[in-house]
């Protein structure tokens, strides 16, 4: 019988899989999509996610990153309300990279070759049996586990058979995102977010000649609807808010892949029970307003990757532990992301003015010096993994 099963085949489950197998821990890894197809855009890996994915061997250099260096956060007449570059901060075991999530995804298979990996199994039930969970799938196939872990997002049918009317709520954010990556003539030595009344925009570049954009907007749930990713439409109410952002629409044609979905997070959070462990988005997903989603993610595999393998004999203990691990640095970072999302988009004139004044006369000492502590969580995680 295979030790642990692991749902979900993104950016958590996978590196949770590279740490036990590891650690000699017999995984096996389920994902319902019949295929892996290139999905999502950027992703920024700021150190606290970059550390556990070095520490666990995931070969992201390989992958050809763009370091992150400068940021600046402006509106929509290119003032800056705040810029900052943290590249004194890194250091080669705790990098920040800008990637695309292909690419991410690329390395962490090539960190879990040998873990046996099922596409098309979608969980239909599981059922906990003294030492071990049975699981059925929605094509008829069973087995057995000792231990079961949720990392299927945020929508988790883990966390919804395990939990039913209990477990936590989606909780849409009032606001939609368009997100693609394409190469561009455009070129952009530092990152930039514009905030504008109701919209939001961001500019990262990528490696290879691609930038990584994401368009943001107050809307109501579901409004943007059929054809919401057309370019026209994009080009209309975006292109306004940035000369390199009407350049990169400009340049844009049919077959660019933009994604488009409603930003959501859950309304509190769900670690699990007994022989079942919730991680990642199905368990506290966040907004993603901080760069951070991915790398709560990531961070709850650098945590589990330590502590399963001392609780696999008696895994009573493990969702209570990790919980006690986790929950604190998870309701920071949840709390924090859904505010930023917020006031962001704020419409009052003299509100955005005190908000504006307030982030103008932040010293980018301090925001240096907050966002190393905010590293710092997932750096000590990594340092516990070299040690193990």
């Amino acid at each position: 019988m295979s030790k642990v099963l692991i749902v979900g085949a993104g950016i958590g489950g996978l590196t949770l899989a590279a740490g036990l197998k590891r650690r000699g821990v017999d995984v096996t890894v389920v994902e319902r999509a019949p295929s892996f197809k290139p999905v999502g855009a950027g992703i920024s890996l700021q150190p606290n996610a970059t550390s556990v994915l070095l520490a666990l061997g995931v070969p992201l250099s390989e992958q050809i990153p763009a370091v992150m260096g400068q940021a600046s956060f402006t509106d929509a007449s290119g003032r800056p309300f705040m810029t900052a570059d943290a590249s004194a901060l890194v250091t080669e075991e705790a990098p920040a990279w800008n990637v695309h999530r292909a690419d991410l995804h690329r390395a962490l298979l090539a960190a879990c070759e040998g873990v046996e990996l099922r596409l098309g199994a979608e969980v239909a039930g599981l059922e906990e049996r003294g030492d071990s969970v049975d699981v059925t799938f929605e094509d008829g196939g069973a087995g057995s586990w000792s231990l079961v872990v949720g990392a299927d997002g945020v929508n988790s049918t883990v966390r919804r058979t395990l939990l039913g009317e209990a477990g936590p709520k989606v909780r849409y954010s009032g606001q939609t995102c368009w997100r693609f990556a394409a190469t561009s003539s455009v070129k952009r030595a530092a990152s930039v977010e514009i905030w504008a009344p109701g919209k939001r925009v961001g500019l990262i570049q990528l490696s290879e000649g691609r930038i990584y954009c994401y368009l943001v907007a107050s809307a109501p749930k579901g409004s943007a609807g059929p054809g919401s990713s057309e370019l026209a439409m994009l080009r209309e109410q975006f292109g306004w808010m940035s000369p390199d952002l009407e350049a990169l629409l400009s340049e844009l044609t049919p077959e660019t892949v933009v994604h488009h979905g409603d930003l959501c997070d859950l309304d509190g959070a769900a670690w699990g029970s007994g022989r079942v462990v919730l991680m990642g988005d199905a368990a506290h997903a966040v907004q993603p307003n901080m760069g951070q989603g991915a790398a709560m993610a990531i961070e709850d595999a650098g945590a589990l990757t330590l502590l399963i393998p001392e609780h696999l004999g008696d895994p009573s203990a493990l969702v209570g532990t990790f919980r006690s691990a986790r929950e604190a640095r998870v309701r920071e970072v949840w709390g924090m992301s859904w505010r930023i999302g917020q006031v962001a988009h704020w419409g009052n004139p003299l509100a955005r003015a005190v908000r504006d004044l307030a982030l103008r006369s932040m010293p980018t000492s301090m925001m240096l010096k907050k966002a190393a502590e905010s590293w710092q969580p997932g750096i000590d995680i990594a340092r516990s993994l070299r040690e193990t």
